[in-house]
């Protein structure tokens, strides 16, 4: 049997991929997190379709939920909880899909040729994906992330480093 990618614990398990990351503040209940790419980019299934990818930027800030109480400094492990990624897999992929599909059977139904509702169907799918884009874009400090793990102190950091 092949190995399998590293967000996935046992053969059938759904989850999202973990990363790691330096709070750089904390609000409330949220950290911002600076993360790293790490090398388990590179064997992501969406590795060509991630937008972290697409900006070439090697780190990147993001929010996450901090129910750890994570503090500044502190390397944390994060990751998205299944659900949330199984939406996200879902609104990325299957929402432009099936308004390609919907718009051109539409289109169809009211007498459209085909060159128009062809036209018509994939203008509609681009503009779903900007939108989908422009919600996950304005989400701001909704945390899409979560801290799940402190992975070492801010105050032992230092300490191993003397």
């Amino acid at each position: 049997m092949s190995s399998l990618p590293s967000h996935i614990e046992k053969e059938g398990t759904i989850g999202a991929p973990e990363e790691e990351g330096i709070v750089i503040e904390t609000v409330q209940n949220l950290a911002r997190i600076k993360v790293t790419k790490s090398s388990s980019c590179s064997t992501c299934s969406i590795a060509g379709n991630c937008p972290f990818n697409a900006i070439g930027k090697k780190d990147w800030l993001i929010w996450a939920k901090n129910e750890y109480s994570a503090r500044k400094g502190d390397r944390v492990k994060i990751s998205i909880s299944s659900r949330r990624y199984i939406l996200i897999a879902a609104l990325i992929f299957i929402m432009p899909v099936s308004v390609l599909l919907a718009t051109y059977i539409i289109a169809k139904l009211l007498g459209a040729i085909d060159q128009f509702a062809v036209a018509l169907s994939v203008t509609f799918a681009f503009i779903s994906y900007l939108i989908i884009r422009g919600i996950d874009r304005g989400s701001g400090k909704n945390a899409g992330y979560e801290v799940v793990e402190i992975v070492e102190k801010f105050d032992e950091m230092q300490q191993n480093n003397v």
